[in-house]
């Protein structure tokens, strides 16, 4: 009896200790599947050697199509952001920073914060063409790749030059898709959120026939279709309004309607409202930041936070096998994606300056800015009003929102093409691979209403005929400006890749600790680049684009050598070394090695190291991108003149910005290095913990924000251009004329961090099972180099210079969930978590100003659970119900929302702002 009673209490011990492990884990963070045997040879991401599946000497996390469905995710875009190593950052090019921006609704993907540029996405292992934005020739489109098709996500984190090529530097996102796939089925889904707004529906189908094994052949196609409606700042009280009186943040316009106004020439730039303090809202009212005798534009509620999408995917895969030993394979994909935007009317003032080959650059009284002058003889005039505030009646100033064309409306068109033609097989012991890529994504985006051509509108603006003020212009004359309305493709782009590629991997002998391989290969690869401004566009004459555009039509070769080698040198213990060679068409060449261990003293233990160069040419765009003039965001104040002159050219303003390519633009080269361990004690528990280190040279910049070079001009000499001495301040230095914000290199990045990865399983037995994961990345160190050579630190706060427009690198950020399955139920619920962080300076805090005592303010960390649950219990049939952002937690306000991106009060950058969002699919699968 004793010894029942002493085995009874050890499994009472043993179940509450697993109980607690499983407690642990899920508080600490959760990684992927837990290592199961195999037998089957599989290239694995991050090699080309073919080896037992299992854990590597490189970190590799390998989300299943049963993790992607518990997120929740509707789209790519929605799913990366689950992955705690992601650290979106770098002012993430997301579907949400179209507003404002010609980022043709592309959502790009950056790990470890470095940025989407040297993060390489591959679908089944090759290349994808980037996403066609009109400055960027790099940036993956991912949310091209139909999320539903995904049958895993394979995510190296770990740079991979020395494998997959030079702009591996931060790591590889590889999507594999479903293929081989026999039988058919159907899925339906539907998603609303609580408030109201960006509501998606989806309809899938899968068809597939042919059993390789058997029938030697296998054909699978896919098929979809999803629709996301719009969300606006006006449908979110934490973006509604860009105005932050507390916080010393301000976002809003000096360009109104009705318009501000100062006598020629503007006495300091102070200008003046007729309508004020009365000013007419909801989107021109007073602003308590500004002097009551202004009025002040808030653009938020206007502001789209969620585009409008609709999207198309077919995806066909086929194999073939021609003999026992050779397989003949090819992949078909196209999409068709149309992302619409819409946000406020466009401002025209003397603020923003026309390109130098304007036609009315040299006229006055433009004299290259888009100035408005109301003389006395207008019928409009406010004669009363002038004569008491100025003594007389001049000539006016006007700062003007264009309300008679209204607001902004584009909509960005992606077709994207991929074409793979290839065979596979077994010769002479060799695994040989041989394949060809074609891919090619073209945009077109096109202007629907709210962007007047300047050479147009100007003259009418200026002819006295307007009412700036009121609802007094004729009919005639509205007819007249809503004809200068530009209409039609603004720009197309074209982004193309073909490649070829051949390896083969091998065993060469047997050893006494295992066998010898090695892997060797070569890829030939033609990358073209070509865009296509409007005449219009060209002449930088359609408002509300910044400036101008012209136009591209570059390629280059690439050509491309590796060899890997695995050696194993005792028993579990093994190293692979690894090579690349790659020459870059107009930049050079670089060999980059790569060395990796892997040591399992223990069958519990498994202890894994890498370390390795890399070099990343500068892009086609990054290159040729011509230079061209735009503007800054609004709220941006001269350092130098504001304190003293309260300008409207000096303080609370946009200015000119020099933007494009540098032909001379150096290559960037990178040292990577990870360590750590993955420990697995039972079969019910897995640590993995990898520490990495990414040390980047030349690191090439985009254009240093404009904010962060004002806020430390000595730290970018050179950047500002200034004007002449203004004989009304003659102590100070002449007003900002433009700031230089063309690509460059900048000098080192520094970026060390930890990645934690823990998974548990607890039996329930007659209950089911627990499942309980943490995926997560510790930021220990980012470093920046500035243009004086010194460093700055970014982590744990929002920046305007990483690596090139600035973003969130927090401290931690990770993903957790917990599974409860039973036989026909499984339930899930999940965390996505992200640690405070600094947050910019408001538009209000001058750091120069000994007086400003300024503090910068913590941003909240930002914590939403996510529930769903599934039931299979009807033949056929999985029914799923779930909701994301369970407790509606609205996102931490920033100041960074309205002055790194268009949205204001939260960063969308890493933020779903629909809030709480309910969702449910039927899937039906045919036997």
């Amino acid at each position: 009896m004793e010894r029942e009673k002493a085995f009874c209490r050890r499994q009472a011990a043993f179940a509450v200790s697993e109980v607690l492990a499983a407690v642990l884990i899920f508080s600490l963070g959760p990684p992927g599947a837990l290592a199961q045997d195999k037998v089957e040879r599989v290239e694995v991401t991050g090699s080309n050697i073919k080896r037992i599946a299992g854990e590597t000497a490189l970190p590799v996390q390998i989300m299943t199509r049963e993790d992607i469905a518990r997120t929740g995710a509707t789209t790519v875009e929605q799913f990366v952001n689950n992955i705690g190593v992601t650290m979106q950052g770098n002012n993430n090019t997301v579907a949400a920073t179209a507003s404002g921006a010609t980022t043709g609704g592309v959502s790009g993907i950056s790990l470890r914060g470095l940025g989407s540029q040297r993060t390489l996405v591959l679908i089944n292992g090759r290349r994808v063409a980037a996403g066609g934005t009109i400055t960027d020739s790099v940036t993956v489109d991912i949310n091209t790749i139909p999320l539903a098709a995904v049958d895993r996500v394979e995510i190296l984190k770990d740079g991979a030059s020395a494998v997959y090529g030079s702009d591996a530097i931060a790591g590889v996102v590889n999507f594999i898709l479903r293929s081989n796939y026999t039988g058919a089925e159907l899925e339906g889904y539907y998603g609303s959120s609580d408030k109201g707004g960006g509501k998606v529906k989806r309809a899938n189908a899968v068809f597939g026939m042919g059993d390789f094994g058997k029938d030697k052949y296998n054909f699978s196609l896919f098929a979809g279709y999803q629709k996301e409606d719009a969300l606006y700042g006006r449908d979110r009280d934490f973006a509604k309004s860009g105005i932050s009186k507390d916080l010393l943040n301000d976002t809003t316009s000096g360009n109104t309607f009705p318009a501000n106004i100062a006598p020629v020439p503007v006495p300091g730039g102070a200008t003046r409202n007729p309508a004020a303090p009365g000013c007419p809202g909801p989107y021109a009212g007073l602003d308590p930041n500004f002097p009551p005798n202004q009025c002040r534009f808030d653009p938020a509620p206007l502001v789209a936070l969620l585009p409008e999408i609709e999207s198309t995917n077919l995806y066909g895969t086929g194999r073939f096998a021609f003999t026992p030993n050779i397989e003949g394979y090819a992949e078909l994909g196209f999409n068709h994606k149309e992302s619409r935007t819409i946000i406020q009317p466009v401002p025209i003032s003397d603020q923003f300056a026309l390109p130098p080959g304007h036609p009315l650059f040299n006229v006055a009284p433009y004299n290259g800015a888009s100035t408005i002058v109301l003389k006395p003889t207008s019928p409009f005039y406010p004669a009363a009003y002038a004569t008491a505030q100025y003594g007389g009646t001049p000539d006016l100033l006007v700062r003007w929102r264009d309300n008679i064309n209204g607001n902004r409306d584009i909509t960005d068109i992606t077709d994207q093409t991929r074409i793979v033609l290839g065979a596979k097989g077994l010769a002479a012991g060799w695994d040989w691979d041989a394949g060809f890529l074609h891919n090619e994504v073209k945009l077109a985006e096109k202007v629907n209403a709210g962007f007047p051509s300047l050479s147009g509108i100007l003259p009418i603006l200026n002819s006295g005929n307007v009412d700036f003020f009121g609802s007094g212009t004729s009919a005639a004359t509205t007819s007249q400006v809503i004809a200068t309305g530009f209409t039609g493709n603004a720009y197309k782009v074209r982004n193309a890749m073909d490649s070829f590629t051949v390896k083969g991997s091998k065993e060469l002998t047997q050893m006494s600790a295992g066998p010898l391989a090695l892997a060797i290969g070569a890829e030939g690869r033609k990358e073209a680049f070509e865009t296509n401004p409007s005449a219009a566009i060209q002449a930088g004459d359609i408002s509300g684009y910044g400036g101008n555009f012209l136009p591209i039509d570059k390629t280059r070769n690439v050509k491309a050598l590796f060899a890997e080698v695995n050696v194993p040198i005792v028993r579990n213990l093994d190293a692979t070394a690894a090579v690349r060679y790659d020459d870059y068409q107009g930049v050079g060449n670089k060999t980059t090695p790569k060395v990796s261990a892997r040591w399992q003293p223990a069958k519990q233990l498994l202890l894994r190291g890498a370390w390795g160069t890399g070099f990343r040419a500068p892009s086609l765009s990054e290159l040729y991108q011509p230079q061209t003039t735009g503007v800054s965001a609004n709220g941006l104040s001269d350092p130098a003149r504001c304190a003293a002159t309260g300008s409207s050219i000096d303080c609370q303003t946009q200015f000119t910005l020099l933007n494009g390519g540098n032909p001379n633009l150096k290559p960037e080269e990178s040292t990577n290095t990870t360590l750590g361990f993955v420990f697995e004690p039972s079969d019910r528990f897995s640590m993995a913990v990898d520490a990495f280190a990414v040390d980047l040279k030349n690191t090439i910049i985009f254009g240093v924000q404009p904010s962060a070079i004002l806020a430390n001009p000595a730290a970018f000499p050179g950047s500002i251009t200034r004007g002449p001495v203004d004989p009304l301040f003659p102590t100070l230095p002449g007003p900002i004329t433009q700031i230089v914000a063309t690509n460059l290199n900048l000098g080192q990045t520094h970026v060390k961090g930890i990645d934690i990865d823990l998974k548990g399983r607890i039996p329930a037995k007659e209950w089911g099972t627990f499942t309980l994961g943490l995926t997560g990345t510790l930021i220990n160190k980012y470093n920046i180099q500035n243009n004086d050579g010194s460093f700055s630190s970014i982590k744990g706060r929002v920046s305007p210079v990483a690596n090139g427009a600035g973003g969130v690198i927090p401290d931690w950020r990770h993903y957790a969930y917990v599974d409860f399955k039973t036989t026909n139920w499984i339930h899930t619920l999940s965390q996505n978590y992200q640690s405070a962080y600094t947050d910019l300076l408001g538009t209000f805090e001058d750091p120069t100003d000994p007086a400003c005592g300024c503090v910068n303010r913590t941003v909240h960390s930002y914590t939403i659970y996510n529930f769903q649950t599934a039931y299979t219990g009807f033949k056929g049939w999985k029914l799923t119900a779930g909701i994301r952002n369970l407790l509606n937690t609205d996102p931490p306000y920033t100041n960074a929302g309205g002055q790194n991106y268009f949205q204001s009060g939260y960063d969308p950058g890493y933020v779903d702002p629909r809030g709480r969002f309910f969702y449910a699919s039927v899937a039906y699968k045919f036997k």
